[in-house]
């Protein structure tokens, strides 16, 4: 589920290869980069390491612009930085983030995410994890009619102009792959499907074969991290923050191995 990967600012290409060679893992969900140095400019240096590692997506948001359908921006990085005057946005926000994957409405979503971390100061503010297929058994064990319904029916995501028409749980190629943001869903979806989607919104929140099986990674300053985002749910832990950028992080969609 979970790698490490010791990378050299002076000498980087070692790190990439590992990194390629990992991500056709089948097993291997998550990835962390870990800089034996410190690195003077987070966002800069991971960058720089695009051309060998795969191909960047221009999907970042602002969430300063009310209207989700306009807060695409056509650049690749956006913030994921503590700001309190910014409201309504869990990336602006201190807390908790709900389980969800970050191409729900996006048709073609790159196959990861990566975050790289500036700061992250004070307590809490873990990005959270779990995989597919836990999901999928946690599902069967507690709730298997929900599971028969979300591997058999297609429900809509929409936000920023984008629709995406899939099923919530499936599987592909014999990987159990999610397609999942709770607030995304589209407002058009039929009341049966409403009623699903409440339900497991709540499942993933109280249920206890859930919450036992979730990876909790705090980044550290220089680090990044990377995952599958078809085949995991994340989200984040609530923090403490004492004034605003206490925890900054950069992030873009990514296709790891894919290049143009």
């Amino acid at each position: 589920m979970f790698k490490t990967i010791s990378i050299n600012p002076s000498n980087p290409n070692p790190a990439c290869e590992a990194l390629l060679t990992i991500w056709d893992d089948i097993n291997v969900k998550v990835v962390v980069l870990d800089p034996t140095s410190e690195l003077s400019d987070v966002k800069d240096f991971y960058a720089a390491l695009f051309p060998q590692l795969g191909t960047v997506a221009p999907l970042a948001e602002d969430a300063t612009i009310s209207d989700r359908g306009s807060q695409r921006t056509g650049e690749a990085w956006m913030e994921i930085r503590y700001d309190p005057k910014i409201q309504n946005a869990y990336r602006h926000s201190s807390e908790a983030q709900p389980l969800h994957t970050d191409g729900s409405y996006i048709p073609g979503f790159p196959n990861s995410s990566l975050l790289c971390c500036v700061t992250n100061a004070g307590k809490g503010g873990e990005t959270t994890f779990i995989n597919g297929i836990d999901v999928v058994n946690a599902l069967e064990k507690e709730a298997p009619e929900l599971l028969s319904y979300l591997t058999s029916n297609v429900v809509s995501h929409s936000r920023s102009g984008d629709s995406r028409h899939d099923r919530v749980i499936d599987k592909k190629d014999g990987i159990w792959t999610v397609n999942w943001n709770y607030y995304c869903v589209d407002n058009n979806v039929d009341q049966k499907t409403k009623d699903i989607v409440e339900k497991f919104h709540t499942f993933l929140i109280q249920s206890s074969l859930i919450q036992d099986k979730i990876l909790s990674v705090k980044l550290k300053p220089g680090q990044a991290i990377l995952w599958k985002d078809n085949e995991v749910l994340h989200g984040r832990n609530s923090f403490l923050a004492n004034k605003e950028s206490e925890r900054f992080i950069w992030k873009c969609a990514f296709d790891v191995g894919n290049f143009l």
